[in-house]
């Protein structure tokens, strides 16, 4: 396919730097030849020099696709062009890396006002969020790149249906790669560390009223018994999550040796309701809740003859009584965002051991050792990561 005799004056004025020239050239042919690739190419490059980069790139790639009567100059400017905003990219993604770095080494030299004591610079985690099949190859090609990856590494990095904890350290670096990667229609988000310690949790004790509005009694991160009263449309979010009971149980080897080795022995269900107008959470725990105190919380029609789990008795069991709680409160909220997706989470989550150890987790699980689980913080960390995500300016 001939080129259209008009483009020769537009490739003049791109050669005497003449782009207003060239824009005004350019325009009756992106009407009247939109899909000629002489044209895109020269449209790609006014995208590139106005400072558009998602715009011309993928008319760039665009090009490069084109296997129907390729033309070898126009492939060869289209890699070029490729080239050129890659470089560019990351020219400007590493000097505000630079920036953020600086700053942050200043804030420790120096504090926000004089006199102020050096300041600890703020660190942040950086989550990616799942990204849909048909998203995936053009995702996992940005991110390579981004992170100076291979593709593969990359395509194996991107979660397809949890969170993933990708990254700790220094905020304002993270908000240089959070940018990057949504600009790529990468989701993912950024919080700051200090941010997610400061959210208080309260573990609800019993419900001491319900109607017309709740009223908890609760337990602060110091054991103090305190009452609460709130409104259920306050709840914004629910974070759902079950953490291990794990004992030293005794077995035999492959030798018939005698050995001891952990196992789980049960699962303990938590849920956490997101009040974020007060900046706390109320956290549900199965083993720490008291079902023999204030309301009542058992399944529609129980009697002893039903075939729901019971005791000797027929009172009905702690699990059951749980479960008839959980679905209590997920019908007082039912415009709640529901996070359920905390197993996915925890696998990239606790490898971060140091993050994790500076959690408290508060997660009232009785074990033998009296000592908290990772699970316990990345719980924590799970159900704190979401509230602040709400607020978060990287979202």
């Amino acid at each position: 396919m001939s080129r259209p005799p008009e483009i020769d004056r537009v490739i003049e004025a791109f050669k005497n730097k003449d782009y207003r020239t060239a824009a005004r050239l350019l325009n009756p042919l992106l009407t009247s030849h939109p899909r000629d690739p002489w044209v895109q190419l020269y449209a790609a490059r006014l995208h590139e020099l106005a400072g558009r980069p998602t715009v011309a790139e993928p008319i760039y790639r665009e090009l490069l696709r084109n296997t129907t009567n390729p033309n070898p100059k126009i492939l060869a400017q289209a890699r070029q062009g490729l080239q050129r905003l890659e470089t560019a990219d990351r020219t400007q993604r590493q000097a505000a890396i630079t920036q953020a770095r600086a700053a942050a080494s200043q804030a420790v030299r120096q504090g926000t006002h004089p006199g102020d004591r050096p300041q600890k610079p703020a660190h942040g985690i950086l989550i990616l969020e799942p990204i849909a099949p048909d998203d995936r190859p053009e995702a996992a090609k940005q991110f390579a790149r981004i992170f100076d990856l291979d593709p593969y590494t990359a395509r194996m990095q991107l979660p397809s249906r949890d969170w993933r904890l990708y990254r700790t350290g220094l905020l304002g670096e993270l908000q240089v790669y959070a940018e990057a990667l949504q600009s790529h229609q990468i989701p993912c988000f950024c919080v700051d560390e200090k941010a997610v310690q400061a959210v208080k949790t309260f573990t609800i004790k019993h419900f001491q009223s319900v109607d017309p509005d709740p009223i908890v009694i609760c337990e602060n991160d110091r054991h103090q018994l305190g009452t609460l009263a709130f409104r259920w449309a306050e709840v914004s979010q629910r974070v759902l999550g079950a953490v291990p009971v794990v004992e030293s149980v005794i077995d035999l080897n492959a030798r018939g040796q005698i050995v001891r080795r952990d196992q789980t022995q049960d699962w303990v269900p938590l849920v956490d309701l997101h009040l974020p107008d007060r900046g706390c959470i109320l956290r549900l725990c199965e083993s720490a809740y008291q079902f023999d105190r204030g309301v009542a919380f058992a399944p529609m029609g129980f009697s002893p003859n039903s075939f729901v789990q019971e005791l000797d008795d027929g009172r009905p069991t702690r699990r059951t009584q749980w479960n008839a709680l959980v679905t209590f409160v997920a019908q007082q909220t039912p415009i709640a965002r529901v996070f359920d997706r905390f197993t996915g989470f925890a696998e990239t989550a606790l490898d971060y051991r140091e993050l994790l150890d500076r959690l408290n987790p508060q997660v009232p699980v009785p074990r033998r050792n009296a000592q908290p689980m990772r699970e316990d913080a990345a719980f924590a960390l799970y159900s704190r990561v979401s509230f602040c995500r709400l607020n978060s300016p990287i979202r």
